[in-house]
């Protein structure tokens, strides 16, 4: 996401004090020039902390629901002051994307190809999709007799749906996807870079602001406490792989899953993008509570932001999925891989132990409750 230049924004958050045993209402400056934040207490109008340099925090971070770490201190961003909001979210709008059945060697590039042209994922998932969903999705071309034939085709294949913000997202994402032809898509679109032909064209776009919001709503929504598109989670021979906020927010989701496809060893059965609450990220690693003097860290961090959950497979079932994966990912360390294992995943995108890109399960047993825990614990939270 691109941002036009700004003095200062301004969050309201809420931090619960310890101490005193209750909630207490803050306001937050983010000045980007400098990369300086400043904290005042909201209802007593004094300096919490006055400003200083905040370099591992990003305007990125600073999403509505995200919480953010200031010196240990865990802020639960809940609103921003109206001139921040007229100069971060000006014309902003989501739009529901969904990339058809291809390749998943494919998948990698089409998501790079999109945070590279400013759209935000706030929401993303694997799923297979019913007819009636389809006839929805292709109401606008209802009694073309290239229909049936789209129809088909998306149906019986996986796809991923997503939802894209950005300014005008909905006339961009059209734009960016260029033409319905391939052939006649404009240089640089993605049906033109990756497309085949006029039926397998990549990706979908919605044509009104509407109809988004309705498939939206159908894809990612629920019905009786259930799904409607379920998850794609088997919870059978598998690893658990989690993509760190901070990569999402680095652009690095799409080179990742890219590395995970051609490997030629695993592939993606499940893929869906979560928040997590503080004390579900505490939850999930209790196992290293004690262990690793990093605890506490790496729970802040994977409450910083959206994360991605994967289920992985082996191509092989004979393989030790867990065991295999984790020579893909490399040691914690991202250092370490750096210098030992320099083609690994954390080598590559991580950047220290807490911001190592991705987390991966350490022990066989433990993969098929890690990916319990994302896709049905965390999805029916």
């Amino acid at each position: 996401m691109v941002y036009d230049y700004f003095d200062k924004y301004t969050f309201l958050c809420d931090m619960y004090d310890e101490d005193a045993d209750e909630v207490v209402e803050l306001v937050l400056n983010f000045f980007p020039f400098d990369n300086s934040v400043q904290i005042i207490n909201a209802t007593k109008g004094k300096n919490l902390l006055r400003r200083v340099q905040l370099p591992p925090l990003k305007l990125e971070m600073l999403q509505i629901g995200n919480i953010v770490n200031v010196f240990s201190k865990l802020l639960h961003v809940k609103d921003c002051a109206p001139a921040t909001r007229r100069v971060l979210f000006d014309k902003v709008e989501s739009t529901f994307a969904m990339i058809k059945p291809v390749p998943p060697s494919e998948h990698g590039k089409i998501i790079t190809f999109i945070m590279k042209k400013g759209f935000r994922i706030v929401r993303m998932k694997n799923g297979k999709i019913s007819k009636d969903f389809a006839m929805e999705l292709y109401a606008s071309i209802a009694g073309n007799n290239m229909m049936p034939i789209i129809i088909d085709y998306v149906t019986t294949g996986e796809v991923i749906g997503l939802e894209l913000v950005a300014p005008d997202a909905v006339k961009k994402w059209r734009s960016c996807l260029g033409a319905t032809d391939p052939l006649e898509a404009a240089p640089g679109t993605l049906r033109q870079l990756y497309g085949e032909n006029k039926l397998k064209n990549v990706a979908h776009g919605c044509n009104t602001v509407e109809d988004a919001t309705q498939m939206l709503e159908l894809f990612f929504g629920y019905e009786n406490g259930l799904p409607r598109i379920p998850f794609r989670a088997t919870l059978k021979n598998c690893s658990c792989c989690v993509i760190k906020p901070h990569a999402v927010i680095e652009g690095n989701v799409g080179s990742i899953l890219e590395q995970i496809s051609t490997s030629g060893k695993f592939y993606i059965s499940a893929m869906a993008m979560f928040s997590v609450k503080l004390a579900n990220a505490e939850e999930f690693y209790e196992i290293y509570k004690g262990v690793l003097q990093e605890y506490e860290a790496m729970c802040i961090h994977l409450a910083e932001g959206k994360c991605i959950a994967l289920e992985v497979k082996c191509t092989d079932p004979e393989m030790n999925c867990v065991c295999e994966f984790r020579k893909l990912c490399g040691p914690r360390d991202p250092d370490l891989c750096r210098q030992l294992y320099p083609d690994s995943i954390r080598a590559l995108y991580g950047k220290n132990i807490i911001h190592n890109a991705v987390h991966c399960t350490d022990l066989p047993e433990d993969g098929e409750l890690e990916v319990e825990y994302f896709f049905k614990l965390l999805a029916n939270d």
